[in-house]
């Protein structure tokens, strides 16, 4: 269950951060989905949200 609710927090540390970056550049009236496609972000989240889980996890093993 603990590795449950750190998977969980790693996604929402990135989906906060997706989203204040998306924030940004729409205030500066600059389209993200012209310069970067959905499945690359995509994977650029889930690569982000595996890293930060390996962190949290790294003192358990």
């Amino acid at each position: 269950m603990k590795h449950f609710l750190k998977g969980v927090a790693a996604v929402a540390i990135v989906m906060f951060i997706s989203t204040l970056i998306h924030i940004f550049f729409n205030m500066r009236g600059i389209d993200l989905n012209k310069y970067i496609n959905n499945i690359v972000e995509i994977m650029l989240a889930s690569s982000f949200s595996t890293l930060i889980y390996q962190l949290l996890i790294r003192n358990e093993k």
